[in-house]
């Protein structure tokens, strides 16, 4: 059941080491979006290894309380820029196929932006494929993000 397009039995909860399943096929479905190679072991190395290293690292995954179905998920760091200001940096948002433009991403996203604000952080940041959905692009105007500079890459 849907109300404004926001599920009504959906929860944001922070990434617990039960999920670790599910949020490899998001992982992979992401690289696949993005035509990366998905190295599984390497990825979830990677994020557990960060996730006990990083307490600024927020993994968040939206779940569906009634099927405990993953529905999606969100990666929220703080980094240190050259000039020693603190960002945040959105990364890895991927709603399941079949439940996008429900309201999924953008609540992720507001959780996001709710993490930065409590820890103080001025500035979020994110990159996005020029070859991924409009959707996504028409969601982060919404929430306010501005587009600051592009990056070119020449394949060789």
């Amino acid at each position: 059941m849907t109300f404004n397009g926001h599920l009504l039995n959906m929860i944001i909860r922070e990434f617990s080491e039960k999920d670790i399943d599910e949020i490899t096929v998001l992982m992979k479905k992401l690289c696949m979006l993005k035509g990366q190679e998905f190295d599984e072991s390497r990825w979830r190395d990677s994020v557990e290894n960060r996730l006990r290293k990083d307490s600024k690292l927020k993994v968040v995954i939206a779940f569906n309380k009634d099927t405990e179905e993953v529905l999606g998920m969100a990666h929220f760091s703080v980094r240190n820029t050259e000039k020693g200001f603190q960002i945040g940096v959105i990364s890895n948002l991927i709603v399941i196929e079949e439940k996008r433009r429900e309201g999924i991403g953008e609540s992720l996203m507001r959780k996001g932006i709710e993490y930065f604000r409590e820890n103080h952080i001025n500035s979020v940041r994110l990159a996005l494929k020029s070859t991924l959905d409009n959707a996504a692009k028409k969601l982060f105007l919404k929430l306010g993000f501005e587009p600051i500079f592009m990056i070119y890459e020449l394949k060789l």
